[in-house]
């Protein structure tokens, strides 16, 4: 077990785009930074991250390896450790790791990302590849296959809405029969598109590494390139333990600054945010809550009136 330090001026929980952003910034103020993650992160499956202009197609390794090493380069420690619990009073926070024992801090971000749930059908090692959940990342990729979005209601429907100018065909398996009867749905079938009141039982692979899916109503469906909804959910397990509020999507309960209830503890990234939240997305907040820490820090109990006296409120 390496050694470390047992007390920092903040923990980072989680070492996405959110934490090692926030990390880097952190530690450019010279505070004392740790952060607790495990290497596999959301996105570790996809073949290149999207939508980042300086960074497009390369693949996630190799990004937050850059990152690491930079963070390294600022001062950072690493422990590469899941964490298992967190708790704070009011003077400090305790994270405990599942092997090198307990970390102190007097601030505490949580960068968790969100918790993955993929139905049984899925074949494996289509994650990322053929099988996504966000209408912008890797649809571009697949421009020209035939497409399914697969999931409840509307949220599939308005998935596929999104992604039907890449598909040579577009089916929508939904499992709400009011969903398939509604405006969304008519819309997308006045684009071409399918909608079929019915649940995926089975899937395969297929030798060119389409997938093909059969549904519980009998119904065979092959597609190049699968969207589903409904397997991002918030990371609820820290924000729970922590007694902080939480948001109507069941995550921490944040100000744009990352701020959650306990004075201690910021929150950033998907792990609370709303659907499509993109890389740049989820680092921008990383940026927002290490600012907010850093004011906090600098200013104290001296910080509402500093803002007031700029015209400004804390939570901007």
């Amino acid at each position: 077990m390496t050694s470390h330090q047992r007390h920092y001026d903040v923990v980072v929980i989680g070492a996405g785009a959110a934490g090692l952003t926030a990390a880097v910034m952190l530690a450019r103020t010279k505070l004392q930074v740790l952060v607790v993650a495990l290497r596999d992160r959301f996105n570790s499956a996809a073949e290149g991250v999207r939508n980042l202009p300086y960074a497009e197609g390369i693949a996630p390794s190799d990004l937050y390896g850059t990152m690491e090493r930079t963070a390294i380069g600022y001062g950072v420690r690493f422990v590469w450790d899941e964490a298992r619990t967190a708790s704070a009073t009011d003077d400090l926070v305790t994270v405990a790791t599942r092997e090198n024992g307990e970390f102190t801090a007097d601030r505490l971000l949580l960068a968790t990302g969100p918790v993955t749930d993929l139905p049984a059908w899925l074949p494996e090692g289509t994650w990322g590849k053929r099988v996504f959940e966000c209408p912008f990342c890797h649809t571009y990729e697949n421009d020209g296959d035939h497409f399914a979005c697969v999931g409840a209601g509307r949220e599939t429907l308005g998935m596929a809405l999104m992604s039907v100018q890449y598909a040579a065909t577009m089916t929508a398996v939904i499992r709400d029969e009011e969903a398939a009867a509604g405006p969304l749905a008519d819309r997308l079938r006045a684009r071409g598109g399918t909608v079929l009141v019915d649940e995926v039982a089975t899937a395969s692979t297929l030798a060119g590494g389409e997938i093909e899916m059969v549904t519980k109503g009998g119904v065979t469906l092959t597609a190049g390139a699968i969207l589903l909804t409904g397997v991002k959910q918030p990371a609820v397990r820290f924000a729970e333990t922590l007694g902080l509020e939480l948001n109507e999507r069941g995550g921490a309960r944040t100000l744009v600054s990352g701020r959650t209830s306990h004075p201690r503890v910021w929150s950033a990234g998907s792990a609370n945010a709303p659907s499509f939240f993109l890389w740049t997305g989820a680092a921008s907040s990383g940026q927002n809550a290490a600012q907010s820490i850093c004011e906090d820090i600098a200013f104290g109990p001296l910080q509402s009136s500093y803002w007031q006296e700029l015209g400004r409120t804390a939570s901007s």
